[in-house]
Formats: C-alpha cells, structure tokens, sequence
C-alpha cells in the first residue's frame, strides 16, 4: 500500500512540474539561406524553426509554444 501510494505521489509531482515543458531551445543556424536574406534557426530540442533578418539570433524559447 505504502509502495503504490509512493508511486502516485511520484507521478503527481512529475505532472505538475512538467520538466518536458522547460527544456530550453538549443537553436542551430542553417546553412541555407532563404530567399529573402533571412536565416532559418532549427531548435535541436523541440524542433522550432525561426527565420530571423541575418546578424540576428533567436533569444527566446519556442518549446512551451507547440
């Protein structure tokens, strides 16, 4: 009884906590540039993409967003 009351306790913490919503975005630069000059950021973790002016860089995560 202890050991199941353990495990619900164990998934209720994991639920509110929700850690595979705070995964921070790594962003990756592609190589391609798209045809208006901008460049394509693919995030490694979550698999966002962003196209930003190029000289910029994405500062925010995008993983909460999806």
């Amino acid at each position: 009884m202890i050991l199941v009351l353990g495990i619900l306790i164990a998934l209720a913490i994991i639920l509110i906590l929700q850690p595979w919503k705070r995964r921070d975005c790594r962003w990756r630069q592609d190589a391609r540039k798209l045809a208006d000059g901008r460049v394509l950021f693919t995030c490694t973790a979550c698999g966002a993409e962003l196209a930003l002016p190029k000289g910029r860089e994405p500062t925010s995560c995008l993983a909460g967003d999806r």
